[in-house]
């Protein structure tokens, strides 16, 4: 038999997925004769290419590329360098001038470096400067490290940052000649903004010189020409440094790996007489109060007491449960006390010198959590090797820590000595 090939006609093939319905409609609408273009469908046809430029020209007004280019415009506007010679020129217009600054303009000035401050170690500007300059490497290493530690808080993510050496440098001296200028008062406010500043710059030099002028600086007196001053109390309460302000210079110290400016530090915080008056002022003053009150309470209670019952005298009565309470109330205070005065918990390697009062020991509890803070950031991590080191900072911090009456690793509480 003769076999018979069959061709398959166009459009047969196999095509896509599409219902049949769809493929009619496709097939008809292609079969249906092309109409001419009446003048009425032109003027139709030309307002919608009309209402779709605007359209596109709307959408291209507000596409990300001219926003972007609208933010990086506003950036060049705040750059770190304008402003600080900005605040450069301010600050030679106080220190010129002959009357005393108003406490406004003092702290304007340190808010402005402040700001400055945090935008030099924003990650906008570290990625900006880490096209040209020194900092190439630098700023990719710090990227990689904040990749890697995605889970460390933010705080330690910015003091890992390093700011512009210059511009960091340059605003560090404005900041340090204006609070040392003569006819400035260092304000609270001022202190913070002046520590917050050279803790984001990582630049504690000034740190004790400044610290110790905030205490001892003279005061001067407003609306004074020529200018008098005011002998100032260092051992007032109202010139204490904060603990919070102390700490945060001391870890830009530690930091820095500067030991005697460590210890300078301590002595111009912690160990000042202001800082203790203020802590008993904040801390005690309100059980001190209540110490004291507490006599006239137990017998307010004890009269009280008195009344429900008809077995003894009144007074008798009153003098029994008088005794008692005042006994109950003194002995469950000075266990408090001696609770408190006694916790050695929070102590790591430095402990105290077996005699010192627990008045001393509550005192100066910041000053031995200080050196204790020290200590662990200048020796081995491994506690099993605590108590090798060597060296001559070592040995200096050892026996500046046994000068104020405390201990450098003490072998009954160190690991494995117990």
């Amino acid at each position: 038999m003769k076999r018979v090939a069959l061709t398959a006609q166009r459009g047969a093939g196999p095509k896509g997925s599409i219902c049949q319905l769809c493929q009619f409609s496709t097939s008809a609408r292609r079969g249906l004769p092309l109409e001419r273009p009446t003048p009425e469908s032109r003027s139709q046809a030309s307002d919608l290419r009309l209402q779709e430029s605007k359209r596109s020209s709307r959408l291209t007004f507000n596409s990300p590329l001219l926003n972007a280019r609208r933010y990086a415009s506003a950036s060049a506007q705040t750059n770190p360098k304008v402003a600080i010679k900005e605040i450069a020129q301010d600050a030679s217009a106080v220190h010129k001038s002959d009357a005393v600054p108003a406490n406004e303009v003092v702290l304007e000035l340190l808010q402005r470096c402040q700001r400055v401050a945090e935008s030099l170690v924003s990650p906008s500007y570290q990625s900006e400067g880490s096209s040209t300059g020194k900092g190439n490497a630098i700023s990719s290493l710090l990227d990689l490290e904040e990749k890697q530690n995605a889970a460390k808080s933010k705080g330690q993510a910015q003091s890992s940052q390093q700011p512009d050496l210059q511009l960091a440098e340059s605003l560090s001296q404005i900041a340090n000649a204006l609070l040392k200028d003569e006819k400035v008062f260092i304000s609270p406010e001022a202190l913070e903004c002046y520590t917050e500043t050279q803790t984001l710059l990582r630049r504690a030099e000034h740190f004790p010189e400044i610290f110790h002028l905030y205490a001892n600086k003279p005061v001067p007196e407003e609306n004074s020409s020529p200018v008098k001053f005011i002998k100032a109390n260092p051992k007032s309460v109202n010139s204490a440094i904060p603990a919070e302000l102390a700490n945060k210079a001391l870890e830009v110290a530690i930091a820095q790996k500067n030991l005697s400016l460590v210890l300078a530090i301590i002595d111009n915080t912690f160990c000042a007489p202001a800082f203790h008056r203020a802590k008993v002022f904040k801390k005690a003053g309100v059980p001190l109060a209540g110490l004291a009150a507490a006599p006239a309470a137990c017998y307010a209670v004890a009269s009280w007491a008195a009344t429900f019952q008809n077995t003894m005298d009144p007074n008798v009565a009153t003098g029994i449960a008088f005794a008692a309470t005042l006994a109950y109330v003194g002995g469950t205070s000075s266990m408090g006390i001696l609770a408190i005065t006694t916790a050695n918990d929070q102590m790591e390697r430095v402990v105290w010198i077996p005699g010192i009062p627990l008045r001393q020991r509550w005192l100066r509890e910041e000053e031995r959590a200080a050196m204790d803070r020290v200590a662990v950031a200048w020796g081995f991590k491994d506690p099993y090797m605590r108590g090798e080191e060597v060296g001559e900072e070592w040995e200096s911090l050892r026996e500046f820590i046994g000068m104020r009456g405390m201990i450098l690793d003490k072998t009954e509480l160190m690991q494995g000595m117990e």
